[in-house]
């Protein structure tokens, strides 16, 4: 299972295209609501999630995450306690975590690129505390 983040001001493509592809894939994915069951995205379009961030499980049938960007969409991910800890689990379970455009900023603040590989939107390369920014 992947969980998709989901939350207000997210960049639709980054999430949808995202959510299409592993689906196609034949992979279960599925999108979490983290500012609401309908979330609005950075252009305004209204995606009603899964399941609420409430609902989620973190456990082994998890194998990763993905945290879309869009400036707001990735704020928002990082203000939230819930998401704070679905990135936490995953990264004590060695599971899958991925950020796209602005969102790895929220992995960088919390200090787990050090070493790692990541790249990010132009201008965001600050936040990635210690990784090695390609």
């Amino acid at each position: 299972m992947i969980y998709v983040f989901l939350a207000d001001g997210f960049e639709e493509i980054e999430a949808l295209c995202v959510v299409d592809f592993l689906r196609r894939a034949g992979v279960e994915v599925l999108t979490v609501g983290v500012t609401g069951g309908v979330v609005c995205g950075a252009h305004r379009i209204n995606v009603s999630a899964d399941i609420a961030i409430n609902d989620m499980t973190l456990d082994d049938t998890l194998t990763g995450i993905v945290l879309p960007g869009g400036m707001l969409g990735a704020q928002n991910l990082n203000d939230s306690p819930d998401v704070q800890k679905a990135i936490a689990y995953c990264n004590e379970n060695r599971k899958l975590i991925c950020a796209i455009c602005a969102a790895p900023f929220v992995l960088g603040r919390l200090g787990i690129l050090k070493g790692k590989k990541s790249t990010c939107y132009p201008g965001f390369e600050s936040e990635l505390e210690g990784a090695l920014y390609i």
